[in-house]
């Protein structure tokens, strides 16, 4: 339902957790004329398009700090309990907060923002007043003076909040970051970006390239996903997760899209840089970096510095050591070295794909093709064996096997 200001002709919609309850208790004080109107169903929430704007003098609804509305839902929801006919509730729903959030901002990013819409419009043809809950008093002041309604300054201003609960979850910078990525274009819209920090840098990665904005703040969002269970297990065991090593790890994805997407070297460089500001000792950013060293600036040398540089602190770190053995034997002419580093990297990770493949190429041109048919006639049979490498095991198959099946050999075990 919402308010009509009967006397100006003036419909009030009222946005859940932006202050409703007390705009009812002050229209009340007030003794302004209005009706409740709409469906009883929608518990005095009724959208936009539930109203002919046009029979309206002026139309209006609050707004709030995405950030602060989130924690405001989840402590209402702790006290009065969840309502699984609302998609948040349905799938998002959780005792813990940071659960809760982590759920919003990966199953339903920019959920709130279309809440919000749902009740102010799109942006091409907003209603006539739109309001922040942040100096609700001021801008309900606002909204009574553009009707046209008569009210008592004093009287307006008088009392406290209502309906404030009191549950408050701990709320840490990490979980305000993942909100704002979320409802980035919401909070740009109603003016509470400004108001955030934006350590991934992500305003100039939009700006630099407009047309692919969106991707860039997903990807943001998507990074920030697939390490929330390693960095788990990693607190849980007493090694805290810095910052900076969050906001590098999204540097370094920056500096990846704008490499080999967009072709542009020197920002890519730029983004390297500065994710290793971050965190110096990051390895994939240090292999990242390294590879564009060797492939953008034809410095294998300088590669293979970054990359020792990167195993000084993760000695066995898969992906840094196959990039290592790459470049050993593609560029410095080591090709015993580098089937040494395959080999590590893949006891560090035997689920990695590319790595065998380049690997089995490595041992044909070594003069050992049945290793080399064995090592991906091995991996082929595996459940979750890549069509990478069963592309590269029949394409060898047709480079090192006899043509007529009766001089074949058993492949080596």
């Amino acid at each position: 339902m919402a308010l009509l200001f009967t006397r100006t002709n003036s419909l009030l919609l009222l946005v859940p957790k932006t202050g409703s309850t007390w705009i009812r208790a002050k229209v009340r004080q007030l003794g302004l004329a209005v009706e409740t109107v709409g469906d009883p169903a929608m518990r005095d929430h009724d959208l936009l398009d539930q109203y002919d704007r046009s029979a309206y003098r002026h139309v209006g609804a609050f707004v709030r700090d995405p950030v602060e509305w989130y924690r405001s839902y989840w402590a209402y929801r702790m006290e009065r309990g969840w309502r699984p006919q609302y998609p948040l509730d349905e799938q998002c729903a959780s005792d813990d907060f940071e659960t809760f959030v982590r759920r919003a901002v990966s199953i339903l990013p920019g959920a709130l923002g279309n809440i919000y819409t749902s009740y102010v419009g799109p942006p091409e043809a907003e209603i006539d007043f739109v309001g922040r809950q942040e100096r609700l008093v001021d801008d309900f002041a606002r909204f009574l003076r553009l009707a046209g309604e008569e009210f008592d300054e004093a009287t307006l201003r008088e009392g406290s909040r209502v309906n404030a609960t009191t549950t408050v979850p701990d709320y840490p910078e990490e979980l305000k970051e993942l909100v704002t990525l979320s409802e980035w274009d919401t909070m740009r819209r109603f003016g509470y970006l400004a108001d955030r920090p934006d350590p991934y840098g992500l305003a100039e990665m939009q700006a630099r390239f407009p047309a692919y904005a969106e991707d860039h703040r997903l990807l943001t969002l998507w990074t920030e996903k697939i390490h929330w269970a390693p960095d788990d297990v990693k607190r849980a065991a007493g090694r805290p997760i810095r910052q900076q090593t969050r906001h590098a790890r999204v540097h370094s994805n920056f500096a990846l899209l704008a490499q080999h997407k967009y072709g542009d070297h020197d920002y890519a460089e730029q983004r390297y840089r500065q994710a290793l500001e971050l965190d110096p000792d990051h390895p994939r950013t240090l292999c990242n970096y390294a590879l564009f060293r060797w492939q953008a600036r034809a410095e294998p040398q300088e590669a293979r510095r970054l990359m020792l540089r990167a195993l000084a602190g993760r000695p066995s770190h898969p992906y840094t050591l196959g990039k290592l053995a790459r470049l050993s034997d593609r560029a410095l002419g080591d090709p015993e070295l580098a089937e040494v580093l395959y080999r590590q990297s893949l006891a560090g990770n035997d689920r990695q794909q590319d790595v065998p493949v380049e690997l089995a190429e490595l041992l044909v041109r070594l003069g050992r093709p049945g290793a080399a048919v064995a090592l991906l006639t091995e991996r082929a049979g595996r459940p979750d064996a890549s069509e990478l490498t069963r592309s590269a095991l029949a394409l060898l198959r047709q480079r090192v096997e006899p043509s007529d099946p009766a001089q074949r050999q058993p492949a080596l075990a």
